[in-house]
């Protein structure tokens, strides 16, 4: 009974999956539409404010200034939608909707390499920009971590492909927009030591960090302080952690100096070692392996790190996704990174002080456990392959 259940569900689903499909993108688009008058206080005290000293200090002269905590590529978008004097609200949102749909395209495209099927491309197409948190960040909470998460999974796309220029660029370009970029560094990290990648390559990032500034010098910004506003970053919010369930959540932040500099050691000392296991070519690193180690890099970064924030799970959001659409099983990956991820965008809320970190915590931290486990249970090696 359940046998023929099941053949009749497969059936109706072949038969009728691009409607299924265009159902789930139209609900996506009804709900990003629906949020679009929503205002929330990261929109009301900061994006708005912004726009608002943009047109008071004269639009592009405005960029002499240091007003904001962005890198200034992001704002020069928000001098254009000052000067074309479009509605900021629904401007900053269609931006990011934009970056979450090439998320989705570079997500689907790499589920088309594996499995060679439209089916895989739209299926990752249709599910990641209803995902809940893609919708907080963007739709609820104005944000922008589509950008760099498109971006890096763009350069992921060309990685696979063995396009290494286009990898580098696209991994510059996200770099430019989001320091969260770094976290897939340690995949790249692997790359350059199995000698992949030429180290030159990779002069790129601090090139088209510099060349991104020149607009902002051009009309009298300081080059210095633009060249330093990731430095700023770091040391605004002095938070070993902010509403994220990593192992910051069990210290004191009166510690705050002490372990911001032993926990940027510590992921420093985590990439070399694992740059330095992979580097020998006893191990093939193959198409399967390097998703795994994306998404490993995407959850493990951001655990180990400190003064990360609710939001900093969005690139592994939507790596623990394209991981299942690859696989095919382990289907507790995205759940549990979903579940933890959403529970922080929760926190937010007047919930915050009902709601404690350690059970987001724990899930987080069984997913990091299983996931490496996966990675080295899979690891292939020349002579003794294990599966």
């Amino acid at each position: 009974m359940l046998s023929k259940f099941n053949s009749i569900v497969q059936f109706l689903i072949n038969k009728y999956k691009f409607v299924i499909f265009v159902a789930i993108f139209s609900v996506g688009i009804i709900i990003k539409i629906i949020l679009l008058p929503a205002e929330n206080i990261d929109y009301l005290t900061f994006l708005l404010p912004w726009i608002e000293f943009i047109k008071s200090h004269g639009y592009e002269n405005s960029l002499k200034y240091i007003f904001y905590d962005y890198t200034p590529t992001y704002i020069y978008f928000l001098v254009l939608i000052a000067k074309w004097g479009l509605n900021p609200l629904f401007s900053i949102k269609f931006i990011s909707f934009f970056f979450e749909y090439l998320l989705a395209f570079f997500i689907g495209k790499i589920a088309y390499q594996k499995h060679k099927t439209f089916t895989s491309f739209l299926v990752g197409f249709t599910i990641i920009p209803i995902l809940p948190t893609v919708i907080f960040n963007a739709s609820y909470l104005s944000q922008c971590d589509a950008i760099y998460s498109a971006l890096v999974a763009g350069s992921i796309y060309f990685m696979l492909i063995k396009r290494q220029f286009l990898a580098i660029l696209f991994l510059s370009i996200g770099f430019v927009f989001k320091m969260q970029t770094v976290f897939i560094l340690p995949l790249y990290f692997v790359l350059l030591l199995r000698k992949e990648y030429k180290w030159y390559y990779f002069l790129m990032i601090p090139l088209f960090y510099i060349i991104s500034t020149l607009p902002a010098v051009y009309y009298g910004g300081p080059f210095r302080e633009l060249a330093g506003v990731y430095f700023m970053q770091a040391n605004k919010y002095k938070y070993l952690t902010l509403n994220f369930p990593n192992i910051y959540i069990f210290i004191n932040n009166n510690l705050y100096e002490i372990f911001k500099i032993a926990g940027i050691l510590f992921t420093v000392l985590i990439t070399l070692f694992t740059g330095f296991w992979l580097k020998s070519k006893k191990y093939i690193l193959d198409f399967d392996s390097y998703i795994r180690l994306a998404f490993i890099c995407s959850i493990l970064i951001p655990f180990i790190l400190p003064g990360m924030h609710e939001r900093y799970m969005f690139l592994g959001d939507a790596l623990s996704v394209l991981y299942f659409l690859v696989f095919r099983k382990n289907i507790h990956f995205p759940i549990g990174i979903l579940l933890v991820s959403t529970y922080s965008y929760i926190r937010l809320s007047r919930f915050n002080d009902i709601l404690p970190m350690e059970p987001a915590f724990v899930i987080y931290t069984i997913i990091i456990v299983l996931a490496i486990y996966d990675f080295i249970s899979n690891l292939k090696k020349i002579n003794n392959e294990t599966k």
